[in-house]
This record gives structure tokens, sequence and C-alpha cells, in this order.
């Protein structure tokens, strides 16, 4: 008996990891463009895909806030600079350096 063969319900997904969280998105994904389930479960697999895109959101939404805490300037206040490749190449611009 392996109940757990099966990715958690989404119940249970504050016990997951974030990676097994989308993980089991994309399973669910994979299914559904197949084409081959009936409507009834077609309708749960997106249910239990929404609910899964709403965990995984609230995840990287905490991780963002984690993120702005480590990053203040002197002042305190959250400092924020944009990631490789969001800006020119060249950078242009501004009183930051391209690297």
């Amino acid at each position: 008996m392996t109940a757990k063969a099966n990715a958690p319900a989404p119940e249970d997904a504050g016990a997951i990891t974030f990676e097994q969280m989308m993980g089991r998105l994309q399973d669910l994904v994979a299914k559904l463009e197949e084409g081959q389930l009936s409507l009834d479960e077609s309708i749960r697999s997106f249910e239990e895909g929404m609910a899964l895109v709403k965990k995984c959101t609230e995840v990287l939404d905490r991780a963002e806030e984690r993120i702005q805490k480590l990053t203040r300037d002197s002042s305190g206040r959250p400092m924020t600079s944009p990631l490789d490749g969001d800006e020119g190449e060249a950078g242009t611009g501004g009183d930051e350096l391209p690297f």
C-alpha cells in the first residue's frame, strides 16, 4: 500500500516544498494537455492546479519579502537593483556600474 505514491492533495500543499508543488503542477498541465481526462477529472485537476498556483505565489511573495529585508540601504529602506539583463547590456543611464 503506497498511498503516498501520488502527489498530495491541495489541502496538504503546506507540507510539501515549492519544488514539489511545481512538479505536481507540471504533471497536471501535461495530463490536461493530453486531453484524455473526463470532464470531472479535468475540473478536479484544474481546481488542484489553481490551488497550487495560489500556494506557489504565496511562497514566492514571502521569499521576495525576505530578500527585501536582507537588502536595505544605510538608512534601513529596502534597496532594489535590477537583475542581470533587466536593463540594457551597456549599462545605460544612472550612477550604477554595469556589473
